[in-house]
């Protein structure tokens, strides 16, 4: 009676053991879900209002960041240089801003001479939203809505291996961005 409860415990185990295998390498199969950006309303510094849709069938390379944040303030000078050197009718950079001091945030971005759209997230419902949980972090969003990529940390943004990976975003191709590339200085 023994030997037989320990074959059938031994069939059982190889039985789920051969499950589990097939439910993994099913998982493993299967496309990546493709993560849409939720429908949102931005806040500009001066306070009008902007809907992501307005980016559709653009690349927006979407920074959240703040002006307490050493690796953000860093990364600014490399997006505003990005800003300035993709044709703005393919790929738009624009920042959201978490902090709750509008008066700080311009004030950073005129002393630094950042030009590109910046929008705000006081309560950080937005950077909450989108996931966000380490600042800066940058989503590609595709020309579709999608989210291409999430790139968390600083990273010089006008490297050629960064402008490669926008132009692959923004072709609805995925390449892995360089993350060894951080900011220039």
């Amino acid at each position: 009676m023994y030997s037989r409860f320990i074959r059938y415990a031994s069939q059982a185990c190889r039985m789920a053991g051969a499950i589990a295998l097939l439910a993994l390498l099913g998982a493993c199969s299967k496309p990546a879900v493709e993560e849409f950006v939720p429908e949102l309303t931005l806040t500009s510094l001066d306070g009008t209002r902007t809907s992501l849709q307005e980016f559709r069938g653009k690349l927006l390379v979407l920074n959240v960041w703040a002006t307490w944040c050493p690796p953000c303030r860093r990364e600014m000078p490399s997006l505003e240089r990005l800003s300035k050197s993709v044709d703005g009718s393919r790929i738009v950079v624009a920042g959201i801003s978490v902090d709750s001091d509008a008066n700080a945030v311009l004030e950073f971005l005129r002393q630094n001479g950042v030009t590109f759209r910046n929008f705000r997230d006081t309560p950080g419902n937005i950077a909450n939203t989108l996931g966000v949980q380490v600042y800066p972090e940058t989503l590609l969003i595709a020309p579709d809505g999608k989210i291409a990529h999430r790139i968390t940390g600083e990273r010089d943004w006008s490297s050629p291996a960064m402008l490669g990976v926008l132009e692959d975003a923004f072709r609805g191709r995925r390449s892995e961005p360089d993350y060894s590339q951080t900011v220039a200085e």
